[in-house]
């Protein structure tokens, strides 16, 4: 089981990373309220913090697609383009700023975005989910992909209809309507009572559902059985 006790250690690093970055930016940004105004080095800090958890977020949906062992290349890319995002984010915090480079952060972030919203919609799918929410979920990402292309289209083109971005923005309205009927949906099916495919020494095994921030039910079984009586 050792492969599913790395992935176990890496989720556990990075929500711990994550929580440290939240910590230190918020104290970083009550340092610098308190001690007056904050100079250009306080504000490159607490960007960098901010990008940390940001992206540490964006990484969550990816190791929960990894340890239901589905869907691996939408999980990698979501991985390496949150990766790139969160590097030009640093260059942009720390290095003179250009209009390529923004443009191409800009982009890296949005589809980053839609891509970690891909992730989580497939992570959160459901042996037993009604026709209805699996249409829901679908839809989701159909809508996620269209305001990522739209977003990057008026990053690239620097669109200023006013037209344009009520549409941009009625879509994103769509979007999170639809995420949010299908997790309501989902919630009243009632308890989880489907199997999910875990991959642990390179084989796939089936485990009951469970949350994926906990422990495994195997590795939990494992200990109590190990436990002294």
């Amino acid at each position: 089981m050792v492969g599913g006790h790395v992935n176990t250690n890496a989720r556990r690093l990075l929500l711990r990373t994550i929580v440290a970055a939240l910590c230190l930016t918020a104290v970083v940004a009550i340092a610098a309220l308190l001690g007056g105004r904050p100079g250009p080095t306080a504000w490159r800090i607490l960007g960098t913090t901010s990008a940390v958890s940001f992206f540490g977020l964006l990484a969550v949906p990816v190791g929960m697609l990894l340890d239901r062992g589905r869907a691996h290349v939408l999980a990698r890319a979501s991985g390496a383009l949150t990766l790139s995002a969160f590097v030009l984010t640093l260059a942009v915090l720390w290095m003179p700023w250009t209009t390529w480079v923004g443009k191409t952060w800009g982009v890296l972030v949005t589809l980053a975005a839609a891509a970690a919203q891909a992730c989580a919609v497939e992570a959160r799918r459901r042996d037993t989910d009604a026709p209805q929410v699996s249409a829901l979920a679908s839809g989701s990402m159909v809508t996620g992909a269209v305001l990522a292309a739209m977003g990057v289209i008026a990053i690239l083109s620097e669109i200023d209809a006013d037209e344009y971005y009520r549409l941009l923005g009625a879509v994103a309205v769509l979007d999170v309507l639809l995420l949010v009927v299908a997790a309501v949906l989902r919630r009243g099916t009632g308890p989880i009572g489907q199997t999910h495919r875990l991959r642990l020494d390179g084989r796939l095994v089936e485990v009951p559902g469970r949350d994926f921030g906990g422990p495994s039910p195997l590795r939990s079984g494992r200990r109590r059985r190990r436990a002294p009586t």
